[in-house]
């Protein structure tokens, strides 16, 4: 069998969340455009990748308010959206990527 996966650090999604996030317009997701990207994000079947907050403070080069508000719309969406989470905050690099590896097996069965 022949499987397609794409890794890349942003998609579909992540834009969503930036546009509600920055824009301060939740009402988006009921906008002709958000709707189309929802549907292409749920199509994506991201994986979400998250952490806690303080680590993703400590990582940003944005400010601690951004990033909960990113928190928020991100654990909402990725309910809907996402095969599976991922929590890459206190585990190592090899240790993320035995969680992907995992989420992606348990969708190709």
């Amino acid at each position: 069998m022949f499987y397609r996966f794409l890794i890349c650090d942003r998609g579909f999604l992540d834009f969503i969340v930036w546009v509600i996030v920055t824009l301060g317009y939740p009402a988006f997701l009921r906008s002709i455009y958000g709707r189309f990207l929802l549907r292409l994000a749920v199509r994506e079947r991201p994986i979400y990748l998250y952490g806690d907050l303080d680590v993703l403070a400590v990582r940003a080069d944005v400010p601690r308010w951004f990033i909960v508000r990113e928190l928020a719309v991100y654990n909402v969406l990725s309910r809907y959206v996402s095969l599976c989470s991922v929590n890459t905050g206190d585990r190592k690099p090899l240790e993320v990527l035995e969680g992907v590896l995992k989420c992606l097996g348990n969708q190709i069965r």
